[in-house]
């Protein structure tokens, strides 16, 4: 995991498209001390700065996370084709099989080099954040108050970790150039979601909606923050997602471990 990660670190293409997705943490960093600045001097801009964006409540969190998950997909596409893809063009599968290390190391490996970057972007920030308005409170009762955040943070970030490394090393191995799995992750996350949203509304079933696997682990994470109502269509929906996306990363799983079976190595 350690070499498969600092192999996404050293490329050059990282680091502007890291800088990208980091955009959206720094302007919500700065609305939270603008926000602490402005309330210690009695001025009662809150409210307004709170219009702009949520600070502090679990819903903030959620919705940060969520845009940061968008951004971190351009830079998955390209961290897989590295990670793994390159593996089969440059048979450097077979060189690693060939060591000291099982099929099941080199799998838990990589999945663990593909969340690390998921995490990077979107856990690590929020925790971040959590902490600056924790300690730009007037007092600690902040982090007593919100045990629920934190775990919310780190049961959202879980979720995509996993989920987004296990679909995209799936991808990466049986996708291993550049190009068709650039097409097929944008594929799957941009063109996808609108098209689940079409034949939720043409045929009038909300659980074609499920097809959007972004949104299914917004409303997993909606349920991390406590942040669904019960009996709404929204928490319908979780209940329906707890199965599915379960399925969707057994599913990947599946796909990469036969992927990475069929590689005879010679010892």
């Amino acid at each position: 995991m350690r070499t498969g990660l600092w192999l996404v670190l050293r490329r050059k293409i990282f680091w502007p498209l890291l800088a990208l997705g980091l955009l959206n943490f720094l302007f919500a960093f700065a609305v939270v001390y603008i926000k602490a600045q402005f309330t210690a001097q009695g001025m009662p801009v809150g409210g307004f700065l709170d219009q702009v964006m949520l600070t502090g409540t679990g819903r903030a969190y959620l919705d940060f996370m969520f845009f940061q998950s968008l951004a971190t997909m351009l830079l998955l596409s390209f961290a897989g084709s590295m990670l793994i893809g390159g593996d089969y063009q440059q048979s450097g599968l077979t060189f690693y099989l060939s060591r000291r290390i099982g099929k099941r190391h080199y799998i838990v490996g990589k999945i663990g080099a593909i969340g690390s970057v998921v995490a990077l972007i979107t856990v690590v920030p929020a925790l971040l954040l959590y902490i600056e308005y924790g300690l730009f409170s007037s007092s600690f009762q902040y982090f007593l108050d919100s045990p629920r955040i934190l775990a919310g943070i780190l049961g959202y970030g879980a979720l995509m970790a996993v989920t987004f490394s296990l679909v995209l090393a799936a991808l990466a191995s049986w996708l291993p150039r550049t190009a068709p799995l650039v097409m097929t992750w944008a594929g799957l996350f941009i063109l996808l979601p609108p098209l689940a949203e079409a034949f939720s509304a043409m045929r009038e079933k909300s659980y074609w909606a499920l097809l959007d696997l972004p949104r299914d682990l917004y409303l997993l994470g909606s349920w991390c923050f406590d942040n669904l109502e019960a009996g709404s269509e929204n928490a319908r929906l979780a209940e329906a997602a707890v199965w599915f996306v379960p399925a969707v990363c057994l599913v990947s799983l599946l796909a990469l471990v036969r992927r990475v079976r069929a590689v005879e190595v010679v010892r």
